[in-house]
């Protein structure tokens, strides 16, 4: 015997709700996303059902316990029994129910809301169950949309689902219609089978045939778009061929039924090699009917959009700052000083200087009403030198060139004495000071690297508070 465990979130079509729940959403509740997949369905009102339907020998339902919850009934094929879900600090991704030991059959559960008053919230995360397979070895083959099993009216279908993105569809396909009443129709042999598609505020209700029996009905609208969502699932069909048949039966214009593959389950007490695109386990595994998250193409084309756009940012940020940086080291390099200090009524011409530096000299050209003079003199000493602001001393920060300001006021002719001598006149003040220094940009133009961004995932772990028997292995791993 093999054990199968099928797990649906709450947004799944599979479990009903009355007008009195309404979707849990992260604008009114900041611990949204502590929910399986950030998604749960709540009811404040007193008297509110959620109902669903299994086939199989175990159940398990979760939700969250809160300081503002209230209590719930569970009702399990006519058998009752009251719970109080209210927890202070909260509690999250608990199992609000559990039973074991069924006959393996069709079972229904339904969950209300008895408060006991007005406000006494409850909610559901999610949805388990087990199912038993006769035979030791299980073999599962997902079906794309595309494969000729899947019979679709031509007319009523076309291969591009309205407002649903198709890269997010499995294998990148899907089928849509807005027809009413139109239908496809999937033939198989297995004993499982599962239909996978999208929930969204554009699906609407579909009903669903087997092997030409009464139809059940569902309902496919959801506030936002959701992908490869299970739409339907049955097990215990026994050995033979199959027919499944859904019907679109949308209320209003535009709505639509959104197909994506299907995913059939069989056992077999042989060792025989599985079939290509199947999956095989033996003995008492348990199988988990689970959905892919994205396909492999959508994950590389966002994989790839995303590096191409950090790496386009990361070039226009590197040489803004190399431009910037050459552009203050030219100002700061090549200054040209005028004169602040011109005595009035000079009879020398106005001068201009521009100094060429270098580690060992210093040259400056002096041009003047009164010629031309060339003078050498030595780096000045940045060490002793007095800032004539503060008088203090002007220290270089060590291992980095500096650029010494200067202000050079224009040279005095020598005036005539009595007695025919000539007296040359004093130097003017401020002729040569030292207004400030600059440390001048190493050859890296002070461009500094980027460090890393630091990603980190939080994990979430669960620890069952009902009944006896413990909840299905590493459920964590199933997707819808």
């Amino acid at each position: 015997m093999s054990l199968a465990t099928i797990v649906v979130d709450d947004k799944s079509p599979l479990i009903q709700y009355d007008s009195g729940f309404n979707p849990g959403v992260a604008a009114d509740d900041p611990s949204a996303d502590r929910y399986f997949r950030g998604t749960f369905q709540r009811s404040s009102t007193v008297g509110s059902v959620a109902t669903f339907s299994f086939n199989g020998t175990a159940v398990w339902i979760y939700g969250a316990k809160r300081s503002n919850h209230g209590n719930y009934t569970v009702t399990l094929d006519n058998a009752s029994s009251v719970y109080n879900g209210e927890a202070n600090p909260d509690e999250f991704q608990q199992v609000l129910f559990t039973q074991s030991g069924l006959t393996q059959g069709p079972h229904t559960v339904s969950l209300t809301n008895t408060g006991p008053t007005a406000g006494s919230w409850f909610d559901i995360d999610m949805v388990a169950w087990q199912t038993e397979f006769t035979g030791t070895q299980l073999v599962t083959e997902a079906i794309d949309d595309t494969d000729s099993r899947f019979q679709y009216q031509n007319a009523a279908w076309n291969t591009n689902p309205t407002s649903a993105i198709l890269n997010l569809f499995n294998n990148g396909t899907g089928h849509s219609t807005s027809v009413v009443d139109a239908t496809v129709t999937l033939t198989f042999t297995a004993e499982s089978v599962s239909i996978f598609g999208t929930v969204g505020p554009n699906n609407g209700l579909y009903s669903v045939s087997l092997d030409s029996g009464q139809a059940t009905q569902y309902n496919a609208t959801a506030y936002i778009n959701l992908y490869e969502v299970v739409l339907y699932h049955t097990d215990n069909l026994g050995s033979g061929q199959h027919q499944l048949t859904l019907t679109n039966l949308p209320e209003g214009n535009g709505q639509t039924l959104n197909i994506d593959y299907a995913l059939l389950t069989s056992s077999s007490s042989s060792n025989s090699s599985s079939s290509s695109g199947s999956s095989t386990t033996s003995g008492s595994s348990t199988v988990y009917v689970t959905a892919k998250s994205l396909s492999s193409g959508a994950v590389a084309g966002i994989a790839v959009a995303v590096a191409v756009a950090l790496l386009a940012l990361a070039a226009a940020f590197f040489f803004y700052r190399r431009w910037k940086s050459a552009q203050a080291a030219s100002q700061d390099l090549y200054r040209v000083d005028t004169p602040r200090n011109l005595l009035e009524n000079s009879n020398a011409g106005a001068s201009t200087s521009v100094e060429t530096r270098s580690n060992a000299s210093l040259i400056r050209q002096d041009t003047s009403s009164q010629g031309t003079s060339w003078r050498s003199y030595q780096q000045p000493d940045h060490e002793n030198q007095i800032s004539p602001r503060s008088g203090s001393r002007h220290v270089p920060s060590s291992g980095m060139p500096t650029v010494s300001e200067t202000v050079s006021l224009p040279t005095q002719s020598s005036v005539d004495e009595p007695g025919g001598s000539r007296r040359p006149l004093p130097e003017a003040p401020g002729t040569r000071q030292n207004i400030f220094q600059q440390p001048v940009p190493d050859d890296s133009l002070g461009i500094s690297k980027a460090s890393a961004v630091q990603h980190r995932a939080s994990t979430q772990s669960i620890s069952p508070t009902i009944g006896d028997i413990a909840p299905p292995p590493n459920y964590m791993q199933a997707t819808r």
